[in-house]
């Protein structure tokens, strides 16, 4: 009798352990399903710089009043190399699965090179509180949310001083947030491109994009504009000029207005 008791007794406890360890396994399996993945990503109008070098310390985004770290090393972009539709990714991590209010972006340091000669660049607040911006989104478990953040240069510098003998340059950063699921993009091809033409994305009066059209091949691309219809205007450094009103961007596809010839 006291035998059987004692292999009830171990039985018992085989059985709570073992139950134990198998909410233990489900417990870790729900909380990774609970994460998504954001990626964040950059682009930049072209600028009339040798290049804009920025060095980025920190990425992260905004939920329930708390700062998720996106990317903690330092990563140093030239904004100028990343126009006409490419891209670079500056962040990409597995994140909590949530609504997310923010992004920031920690600047550690950044230079201006104009004429060969390279400036420092005065960024307010940059390493202290960071870039903060929107809009919000939602990360949804399992999935991946890529956001696209269009860094405008030529609006983004600030001169001191007379531009033909500067005092110093400021960053004031212009940027477009918009998630790149919900974008698309209009391309061309100018058939007298020698004269330095520039392309511009145009909506209610506001330019939304911008980019240097291929001096050898005539090609370009206005990305990630969200759907709508926009004004494209093409002008070059001989005052030749060529404008296209209600051209119309979808989602996920590119628009294709031929080719043009500036007059």
């Amino acid at each position: 009798m006291r035998y059987t008791k004692v292999l009830l007794m171990f039985g018992f406890i085989a059985f709570f352990i073992l139950n134990g360890c198998q909410k233990d396994t489900s417990s870790t399996a729900a909380s990774s399903s609970e994460n998504g993945t954001l990626k964040i990503l950059l682009t930049d109008a072209p600028a009339s710089y040798d290049a804009v070098n920025i060095t980025f310390s920190e990425i992260a985004a905004n939920i329930d009043s708390n700062w998720v770290v996106v990317k903690s090393e330092p990563q140093t972009v030239n904004l100028l190399e990343w126009n006409n539709g490419k891209s670079i990714v500056l962040g990409d991590a597995q994140i909590p699965a949530g609504h997310y209010m923010q992004i920031r972006l920690m600047i550690d340091s950044a230079e201006v090179v104009v004429d060969g000669k390279s400036w420092p660049l005065t960024v307010p607040s940059g390493a202290q509180t960071g870039l903060k911006m929107g809009p919000d989104f939602v990360v949804e478990p399992g999935s991946t949310y890529e956001l696209v953040i269009d860094f405008d240069v030529q609006r983004s510098i600030v001169v001191t001083g007379p531009r033909w003998n500067p005092h110093g340059y400021k960053l004031k950063p212009h940027l477009r947030v918009v998630p790149k699921a919900i974008t698309g993009s209009i391309s061309g091809n100018i058939t007298n491109p020698q004269d330095g033409p520039y392309a511009y994305a145009i909506q209610n009066d506001d330019t939304l994009a911008s980019t240097m059209v291929d001096t050898l091949s005539g090609n370009f691309m206005l990305a990630y504009l969200q759907a709508g219809y926009y004004t494209v205007s093409i002008r070059d450094t001989a005052d030749r000029s060529f404008t296209q009103d209600s051209v119309e961007v979808t989602t996920g596809k590119d628009k294709n207005i031929g080719s043009v010839t500036l007059q």
